[in-house]
This record gives C-alpha cells, sequence and structure tokens, in this order.
C-alpha cells in the first residue's frame, strides 16, 4: 500500500469464509454474520493505541487479552502483550475498505519478521 496509511482503527471480526492462502479476512464487528459452528477471532485498534484480542476460550465464549499496538510504517503494524499474556505479532494491512480489513500476520521474532499465520500462533497465548 502507498499513501496515507490505512485507518486500521475499530473492531474486527474475523470472516475465515473469505481468507486466501496468504490473507486473512476481517469485517466490522456489526457484520451481519451467517452463523457459524467456528468462533471468531476478533482484533481491535483502539485509537490510543491499546488491542484487545478475542480469542475463543475453552468453551468457545471469547476471551479477551489486552496489548498494545504500534504503527511501524505505512502498511505495518506490531502489537505486544504485557505480562507474557500473549506472543508478539505483527500485522502487514494488504487492504483496508470501509467493510473490510485484509492482512497478512506476521510473527515477530529476536531475528526480524517471519510470515505466519493464525493457526500457526494457535490464537492462544504462549504457555495456554
Amino acid at each position: 500500500m502507498s499513501g496515507v496509511p490505512p485507518d486500521v482503527t475499530g473492531s474486527w471480526l474475523h470472516s475465515f469464509e473469505e481468507d486466501t492462502g496468504t490473507a486473512q479476512v476481517y469485517r466490522p464487528a456489526d457484520h451481519p454474520f451467517r452463523p457459524s459452528r467456528r468462533p471468531r477471532r476478533g482484533l481491535e485498534f483502539r485509537p490510543d493505541g491499546t488491542f484487545v484480542e478475542r480469542r475463543p476460550g475453552p468453551d468457545d465464549r471469547p476471551r479477551e487479552v489486552e496489548g498494545r499496538w504500534e504503527r511501524r510504517g505505512p502498511d505495518r503494524v506490531d502489537v505486544s502483550f504485557p505480562e507474557e499474556r500473549g506472543r508478539p505479532f505483527g500485522i502487514t494491512v494488504v487492504s483496508r475498505t470501509r467493510d473490510t480489513l485484509t492482512i497478512e500476520e506476521r510473527r515477530l521474532d529476536h531475528g526480524g519478521d517471519q510470515a505466519t499465520g493464525e493457526a500457526e500462533r494457535g490464537g492462544r497465548p504462549e504457555g495456554a
């Protein structure tokens, strides 16, 4: 992406039905999703830098884990969690429209960024 950085703020739910081989698609939290047996992961980017990840808990009800987000370039965002409540990760914004946020997730390692997917992260904090 070029030009003005895309605005990622807002509350987004994973629209896994629309994912591609490399990108994950998110829709606004008020999007009228069809019923699904699979719980939806949620991402919330607040303007003050607070990040909230809504992860499926053991009983599939969403469990909120709070962290911080920071822009790392025009189309890159890094997310971190305090007190080892989750593994830090990065996001590359592929596209952003009024009703979609399409991202590629990457793991943040000490040796540099690596591309990763939600399945690899497991959507769970380390040690869980």
